[in-house]
């Protein structure tokens, strides 16, 4: 998850409000699939419909491929 959103991004630090809603837990979705014993997919994507209205990013979401010791194999 620090990879994602490292703990030093705060929201307080943000100049404008996009910044703001994207550097909070609460506005992500975190999704984990098991592949296998040893393989999960975790994809975090931004609820953006949380950040105002009409409010659009490009690109914010990412999909990782983490083994069962937690490191990251690949990232998209």
């Amino acid at each position: 998850m620090d990879d994602y959103l490292p703990p030093s991004v705060r929201v307080e630090d943000q100049e404008y409000p996009a910044g703001k809603c994207l550097a909070q837990w609460k506005y992500i979705n975190v999704t984990v699939f098991q592949a296998s014993d040893d393989l999960f997919f975790v994809l975090f994507i931004p609820d953006l419909s949380n950040c105002g209205p009409g409010f659009i990013e490009l690109d914010a979401g990412v999909e990782y491929a983490i083994d069962g010791k937690g490191r990251i194999l690949a990232k998209q």
